[in-house]
């Protein structure tokens, strides 16, 4: 799964179609768009481009309403199932808490047929400091990015640098580049966990890999921290996020295979949050793992 992140009004829907026109031919690609409207507006959108794209829509931002959770996964796995997709691209509503899809990821249904590889985030570079009342959702959006896209760069001249330095402020490890109308060039950026095809070739294999979410308000030590992560190396294809340590300080954790970076952050403000992908047992709980090195 790919998920593609912003606040109201940024350019997801244009960078999605930006993403399918560019990825779409020979390759299967299910959408799945969260919308707050009731009229699909943005599926319609998708629809008249003239491509056969396989099209889920979740609206009034159902993902994140408990009450209709179990009809969300009931409905991604019956996607799944019915339209076989070699990808699926979901275009998440502008208050969306990427970590909570994650969550959603783990469950049993969804467990072993999708995982949360890559996500995109699109800020708008005009509106970035206009969001102060939900400045902590959109900086969480970051902080999960892989890559981020300052967008609607040609409308804000010199500002941009200013936008930019703090977008890599939140997120120091996230690949940052400036566009206009959502638009980048994808040679050269390729996720090593997550397939984008190229003219080249048109492979389509799953990896068998899962998604993991670690969310907890407990505290670990550093030197904890440090044998929790040698313990999980065999497991962690990738790790990153947040911790917090002993005596109030914040890390952020960036992981590929066994190569770990851990950094000490002033700014961080919340609980610990981590999202892994890897190959785990059934009956595996990373967060129980966890939280027994916050007790030792």
């Amino acid at each position: 799964m790919n998920l593609i992140n912003g606040f109201l009004g940024s350019g997801k829907t244009t960078f999605l179609l930006h993403y399918l026109d560019t990825f779409a031919r020979g390759r299967k690609i299910g959408v799945i768009q969260n919308e707050f409207s009731p009229a699909g507006i943005d599926g319609e959108l998708i629809t008249q481009q003239g491509k056969a794209y396989q099209l889920l829509e979740v609206n009034n931002g159902s993902v994140f309403c408990v009450c209709l959770l179990g009809g969300f996964i009931n409905s991604l796995s019956s996607f799944i199932d019915d339209c076989a997709p070699d990808e699926i691209i979901m275009e998440a509503s502008g208050m969306s808490d990427p970590v909570s899809i994650g969550q959603i990821f783990q469950s049993p249904m969804l467990k072993n047929k999708v995982f949360l590889g890559y996500s995109w985030t699109i800020v708008d570079a005009r509106n970035f400091d206009r969001v102060k009342a939900i400045r902590s959702r959109l900086e969480h959006q970051i902080r999960i990015a892989d890559t981020i896209l300052v967008n609607k760069s040609d409308l804000v001249g010199s500002d941009i640098e200013t936008v930019i330095s703090a977008v890599k402020k939140i997120n120091p490890f996230a690949v940052v580049e400036k566009s206009s109308f959502a638009r980048i060039a994808f040679e050269g950026k390729k996720n090593p966990f997550v397939f984008f095809p190229s003219e080249e070739s048109t492979e389509s294999c799953r990896p068998d890999l899962q998604s993991v979410v670690i969310k907890t308000n407990s505290i670990i030590s550093f030197e904890n921290l440090k044998e929790f992560i040698e313990s999980m190396k065999t497991d962690f294809i990738r790790c990153k996020g947040f911790v917090n340590i002993a005596k109030d300080k914040k890390v952020v954790v960036q992981g590929i295979f066994d190569d770990y970076t851990v950094k000490e952050v002033e700014w961080f403000t919340g609980s610990t949050e981590l999202v892994g992908i890897g190959r785990f047992s059934h009956n595996q709980n990373n967060t129980e793992t966890f939280e027994k090195y916050c007790n030792q």
